[in-house]
């Protein structure tokens, strides 16, 4: 049986496992300049993360998680300045909650590594079975000036978040067949889809957007969440071309076939397009 389920997620097109910063309060953060708050600091662009399962029912507020993949590789790194700094310092908190210090130090870098799901919640006053799908857990920068005032890194500069999801195994060969509502019917056999992060995946057709012909190995974004498919906010051909491309309906996994349908609209000057992709499991 074909099953949507019913869960929002927010996605980071930094290739980052569901990194989401809306949740922050931003007062007394950091702007981001070194002229301002003294001190840029960055992740690591090579951090990775994830904690993924199953859950034991589509009742995602009520459902336990058998986890299968739970890491974390996550390096702060110094940008510049920092001269006015005494201690900085990683905290972690779940859903906006209380905060929890995982490691600090006098000098960046810092690196945290994880390998269980204990040492992801260790600290948060939480047990394993208490973590649901869609939980989010917030690593921040934490820095205390040596005159005793604290400031973080903004949002986009010392933070990482991780989303507890489903596991997801899309990645392979499918054949696939496009119609959009500008009358293109088109079969591509073979395509190819690459994850680019947990959960976050890139397809490659050379038509994949049923509009036409475009750039070669310029497909579109999707994530998968517990077989709920969406395509997050992009711009046509992974920025090859402006026109924006947005989700139409949550898409699904068949759960039976390792089939997947996808949904998506572009936008041209002379209207929207809505394109559906049925990926056949080869």
């Amino acid at each position: 049986m074909k099953k949507i389920f019913n869960l929002f997620v927010v996605f980071s097109l930094l290739f980052i496992s569901c990194n989401d910063n809306e949740d922050f309060n931003t007062e007394d953060m950091m702007t981001g300049t070194a002229a301002e708050g003294g001190v840029i600091v960055a992740v690591n662009s090579n951090s990775t993360g994830k904690l993924l399962g199953v859950p034991s029912s589509t009742d995602f507020e009520t459902a336990t998680i058998s986890f299968a993949a739970s890491e974390l590789d996550l390096g702060v790194l110094l940008m510049s300045g920092g001269a006015d700094i005494a201690t900085y310092e990683i905290v972690k908190s779940i859903n906006g909650g209380t905060e929890a210090s995982v490691a600090t130090s006098s000098t960046l870098p810092i690196s945290l590594v994880y390998t269980t799901v204990d040492d992801y919640i260790d600290g948060l006053g939480i047990t394993a079975d208490d973590l649901r799908i869609g939980d989010v857990i917030t690593f921040k920068t934490k820095m205390t000036k040596s005159d005793g005032s604290v400031i973080y890194a903004g949002p986009n500069d010392g933070s990482y978040s991780i989303t507890v999801s489903c596991s997801s195994d899309l990645a392979g060969t499918y054949d696939l067949t496009m119609v959009s509502s500008n009358g293109y019917v088109i079969n591509f056999p073979n395509e190819e889809i690459t994850e680019v992060s947990p959960g976050y995946y890139k397809t490659t057709s050379i038509y994949a957007w049923s509009v036409g012909s475009i750039a070669p190995d310029q497909g579109f974004n999707f994530s998968d969440v517990c077989g709920q498919l969406n395509v997050p906010d992009q711009d046509l051909a992974q920025g090859y071309y402006s026109n924006d491309v947005f989700n139409t309906e949550a898409g699904y996994v068949d759960g039976a076939t390792g089939d997947l349908k996808i949904f998506y609209t572009v936008s041209f000057s002379s209207g929207d397009v809505t394109c559906v992709g049925t990926y056949t499991k080869k």
